[in-house]
């Protein structure tokens, strides 16, 4: 039923308005400028895949997908980023993103999809337990601006979650 009201596609330039809209809801406030900058390096990526899922003719979510290697794990997909728009949110959207990010694990030879949720997301994590994904640790997160010449705001790697 939902497959009839949502779809998913491959994002476009022209989406980064709507990405930088539903970014704000993940708690990252990113000018649309500096969303469409990003979006056109990692269009061109072939490790790279961002879906975008439309409903009602208009962008209801996004996911980034990235395909990452580690010595000591082999390949595997991360999902750098999901987000659903707030008036979309269980509806089956989130879960059609997470099934095109898993077909394309596997298209790409990677038997695993990882991502990271801050511990603040409660609602996310029961969503992705749903979905039958395993919590497998907890960690903290660390940055550190390596050019002191350019102003960096950590505070941009974390989100305000508002969930």
């Amino acid at each position: 039923m939902l497959r009839d009201m949502a779809t998913i596609r491959l994002a476009r330039a022209t989406d980064a308005p709507a990405i930088a809209r539903l970014t704000a809801q993940l708690g990252y406030d990113v000018p649309p400028s500096e969303v469409a900058a990003r979006l056109a390096r990692i269009l061109a990526k072939h490790d790279h895949r961002f879906f975008v899922a439309e409903r009602d003719g208009r962008p209801a979510g996004w996911l980034h997908a990235v395909v990452a290697e580690y010595v000591e794990t082999g390949p595997f997909v991360n999902i750098a980023g999901l987000v659903v728009d707030r008036a979309y949110r269980g509806t089956g959207i989130g879960r059609l993103l997470m099934q095109h990010a898993e077909a394309w694990a596997g298209d790409r030879g990677c038997p695993v999809v990882r991502l990271w949720s801050s511990v603040g997301r409660t609602a996310a994590h029961r969503f992705y337990e749903h979905l039958g994904y395993t919590s497998i640790k907890t960690q903290y997160a660390f940055a550190r601006a390596v050019d002191p010449g350019t102003p960096t705001d950590l505070a941009t790697f974390a989100p305000h979650i508002r969930e």
